[in-house]
């Protein structure tokens, strides 16, 4: 994400600090420009890590010039806003009043001026997410440079190979910070420096307006020591590129540690999965590109999840890796015990070396384990490939072999007509669609997987804390009018979101609710939905109307059996015999009120919606919000 210093290196934004400090290093999430008269009328909104913009404060009509920007730097500063840019003729902290000035330094908001008018600043918000891909892409370029000065074999990283591939990291990390770098070590002095006039002199601190950071190379008891100097605080994205840097020299510095460049492998893996996981499979080529060129270089793959269970992940991981010899992108999940694997189809996946029958044999040979696999999906879709995978290990379970592939029949998504489910979930969605760009690919991404996933896995999917998962998600809701704690809320609200990844949207519906009728009575559904209700139909025990009156009391067990006249029991084992049955995962709560919560159960919604609509279009209820 963008800081301040960023936005300031930016010529199109015109942008100069009046107070910064430590406080310029600020993320940027967004933009908002505003006269004043609007943001003192309370039109301000959520602008937590925005940079708010505002003009004609000279003209402003107040009395005082404090009375109408105090008020609103007391609301950027409870909000946490990244900072108030004010609209001035020309740059320097004589153009902003000293009580405005006095003031942003008391409540902790950075100040800055901007020489672009106000109308200026409404065409230069698309601008953010385009420096925001150009930060990807560079942030992306940094990692592949460094994974490229890494020793291609560890055998390598020794003596005179150790120290130059030590100052190769040193010079990039120098260029890429714009700082003086240093390695160095009590006993053997400096190992690398740059640029070239540190070499062999001891640290010193050149440029005394930065704090010198120093970050430890080794393993404990190692003296060995990465010290930068920065030229300007460093932003979150160098600060990383130090840790990263700091974690490759300390491998090159530990020669012996082989599992240890391993390692870097499994993170930068990791990585690129997360990367693939919200939709940056762009990025995710490039940064993988200096590890394993052309991996990725396909239109297709399936998804493949390895359940550990409660074995231990690393013995999986270690024969997981020698078999598949790097043909598919391994990863270990960061929330669950569970391998993920993206297979980008490069060979015949039904030969006996394909890659799903190479894990088969590897799961075989591992007691506890199961694997599920997807589908063929999209690059740009290995985030739906890995909810089917992860909703195949029901079925997997209860297999002989413990392993189980979604099966080829249609999906939801794949019967629906378009144009029609185009109009309905743009309509639906209009809300959230409608808000400018970089918020809006924020906050349908975050819904998107934040209704699929508990919110702590959503939380280190996306590199943030849950409680701005769950804040997002809260904010889509409201902006959509819709209960979000209403489970048949979320479904419908998921599938929408579905329809927009997979169809695009519109949004000039004048009868959404018509439109849902039409979309659901489709034949194409209908046939779908009878297929998928078949094997619970066929089932002795009346299972669709307990599956049905679940869903209606929000899947409360409790609620559930009340409704019945049976014991609580007795539904949780209609729902245990059902998931097999339909292949999907569905929450068996342990007592009578345990609901379904995004918050709680794994795979949350992957079985829940394409049960919802197949007993929508099939017998009429549950009612589902159709706007």
């Amino acid at each position: 994400m963008p800081t301040l210093i960023n936005l300031c290196e930016e010529p199109d934004f015109c942008l100069r600090f009046v107070n910064g400090g430590p406080m310029a290093d600020r993320a940027v999430d967004s933009v908002r420009a505003l006269s004043l008269a609007a943001a003192a009328g309370g039109s301000l909104g959520d602008v937590r890590d925005a940079l708010v913009v505002i003009g004609d404060f000279w003209a402003s009509g107040r009395t005082s010039v404090h009375e109408g920007v105090e008020p609103l730097l007391r609301e950027l500063s409870r909000q946490r806003a990244a900072g108030l840019a004010v609209v001035v003729g020309q740059h320097g902290a004589q153009s902003v009043p000293v009580v405005i000035r006095s003031s942003a330094v008391r409540l902790g908001v950075p100040l800055l001026t901007t020489t672009k008018e106000l109308h200026d600043w409404h065409d230069l918000i698309p601008r953010l997410r385009e420096y925001r891909y150009r930060q990807a892409e560079w942030h992306a370029d940094q990692l592949t440079a460094l994974l490229n000065r890494l020793p291609d074999r560890l055998a390598d990283a020794h003596t005179d190979a150790d120290t130059d591939a030590m100052q190769r990291i040193a010079d990039w990390l120098a260029a890429a910070v714009d700082a003086e770098v240093v390695v160095s070590d009590p006993l053997r002095g400096v190992l690398a420096a740059a640029p070239d006039v540190l070499t062999r002199q001891p640290p010193r601190t050149a440029f005394p307006r930065t704090r010198t950071e120093s970050l430890p190379l080794g393993a404990a008891g190692s003296g060995a020591v990465l010290t930068v100097t920065p030229r300007r605080p460093l932003d979150d994205v160098r600060a990383e590129l130090m840790g990263h840097a700091a974690k490759a020299l300390g491998l090159i510095d530990r020669t012996r540690l082989r599992d240890q460049l391993a390692e870097t492998r499994r993170e930068v893996q990791l990585s690129v999965l997360q990367l693939l996981m919200v939709g940056e499979e762009v990025a995710a080529q490039r940064v993988l590109a200096g590890l394993a060129p052309g991996l990725l270089a396909t239109e297709s793959v399936r998804v493949h999840v390895i359940d550990c269970a409660r074995e231990d992940r690393e013995v999986a991981l270690r024969q997981a890796e020698d078999a598949l010899a790097g043909r598919a992108l391994l990863a270990r999940c960061p929330v669950f015990n569970h391998l993920i694997v993206v297979d980008p189809l490069q060979t015949d996946e039904d030969a006996p070396g394909g890659v799903w029958h190479t894990l088969e044999a590897v799961v075989a040979a591992l007691p506890g384990h199961c694997m599920g696999g997807s589908r063929v999906y999209a690059l740009s879709s290995v985030a739906d490939a890995y909810t089917q995978a992860a909703g195949t290990l029901v079925t997997a379970r209860r297999t002989a072999g413990r392993v189980a592939l979604a099966e080829q029949r249609a999906d939801l998504m794949d019967v629906l007509p378009p144009a029609t489910a185009r109009r309905w979930a743009g309509t639906l969605l209009r809300p959230v669609l409608t808000l400018p760009a970089g918020q809006r690919e924020q906050l349908v991404r975050t819904l998107e997987l934040g209704l699929e996933f508990p919110h702590t896995a959503v939380g280190r999917l996306l590199g943030i804390h849950r409680n701005t998962v769950t804040h997002r998600i809260s904010k889509g809701f409201g902006l959509l009018g819709l209960d979000r704690g209403q489970v048949l809320n979320r479904v419908v609200v998921s599938t929408a979101l579905q329809v927009v990844v997979k169809y695009g949207h519109d949004a000039h519906s004048a009868d959404p609710a018509a439109d849902f009728t039409a979309m659901v009575s489709a034949p194409e559904v209908r046939a779908w939905a009878d297929s998928f209700l078949e094997p619970l139909r066929a089932d002795r025990r009346d299972l669709l109307r307990t599956l049905r009156v679940w869903l209606e009391n929000d899947t409360h067990t409790g609620r559930t059996a009340a409704a019945l006249d049976v014991a609580p029991v007795t539904v949780r084992s209609h729902l245990r015999a059902a998931a097999p049955l339909i292949q999907r995962h569905l929450p068996v709560g342990p007592d009578e009120t345990e609901a379904l919560d995004g918050n709680e159960h794994e795979q949350a919604l992957s079985g829940v919606r394409p049960l919802a609509f197949a007993l929508h279009a099939g017998t009429g209820r549950p009612f589902l919000p159709a706007a």
